[in-house]
């Protein structure tokens, strides 16, 4: 049986969600209620026996469109969700497609899922390009550090990015209330911002966002002369304006269009967690 989760399942899918990602129990609980909401997630229970599976299916917009993330899919030992989840997003996508959603997006976890997933109509036009860059120093590049509010990091990035998919502010809070709970730093001034955690000679951008490369470097300078580290590893968005053409292409967000396709030259795919 599928259905909606509610809240005497919390638990149990704190439990899958454990299993599965890993972290603490607040991260998981924050996760399962405070960015997907209980009410998102769809739960696989045979008769009479505990939740056996999960998958998470959560409104999101990219401007004017309605769309629908499909995240933080988790089974319990000895359950097939490699075989289970095809099916359960198949009846997902013709449900919320009669329902008026214009797309849906989600992250493979391998190439091999990947491949099932194109065969549910979902296509790999989000991809994204990792920059390993060394970083020069400049005693003259200067930046705030973990300055910005949740609200103005989403003007700014909608600003960066206006075909960005999102969700709500008050999930988005607790994505970044998670990120900084295992260390992440917000570099920012006027012209740009980036996100990052330090790993010992290295400063791993989840999110970069300048008006051009200048002011890219000069952000990834100030994080240089703030950490001493001297190497970057920079994630950016196939179709990000910054550093065009550098940069290894690999797969991360897929698309499936809903209700006929439309331009995505400008969308931006990115959930951080």
């Amino acid at each position: 049986m599928v259905r909606a989760a509610v809240e005497e399942d919390r638990q149990a899918l704190i439990r899958l969600r454990r299993a599965r990602s890993g972290g603490t129990e607040e991260d998981a609980a924050g996760w399962l209620c405070k960015v997907a909401g209980l009410d998102n997630i769809l739960v696989v229970q045979p008769e009479e026996r505990p939740p056996a599976a999960m998958l998470g299916a959560v409104p999101v917009r990219c401007g004017e469109r309605r769309g629908i993330w499909f995240c933080g899919a988790a089974a319990a030992d000895g359950v097939p969700l490699e075989t289970l989840l095809p099916r359960l997003l198949e009846s997902c996508l013709r449900a919320f497609s009669a329902k008026g959603y214009d797309f849906a997006v989600l992250t493979p976890d391998s190439a091999a899922e990947a491949a099932r997933l194109e065969k549910l109509g979902f296509q790999n036009l989000l991809p994204t390009r990792v920059l390993k860059k060394p970083i020069r120093r400049n005693l003259m590049a200067h930046a705030e550090f973990d300055s910005l509010t949740v609200r103005r990091w989403l003007e700014m990035r909608q600003r960066y990015q206006p075909g960005c998919v999102n969700l709500p502010e008050s999930a988005m809070n607790e994505v970044m209330a998670q990120l900084y709970r295992h260390g992440l730093t917000i570099v920012s001034n006027r012209r740009g911002y980036g996100l990052y955690f330090t790993k010992g000679d290295r400063l791993q951008f989840l999110e970069l966002q300048a008006d051009q490369d200048y002011c890219a470097d000069l952000l990834l300078q100030a994080a240089r002369e703030k950490t001493g580290a001297e190497q970057s590893q920079v994630l950016l968005a196939e179709n990000q304006a910054l550093y065009l053409g550098a940069g290894r292409r690999c797969g991360y967000g897929m698309i499936a269009f809903l209700r006929g396709e439309f331009p995505i030259t400008d969308v931006y795919f990115r959930m951080l967690l």
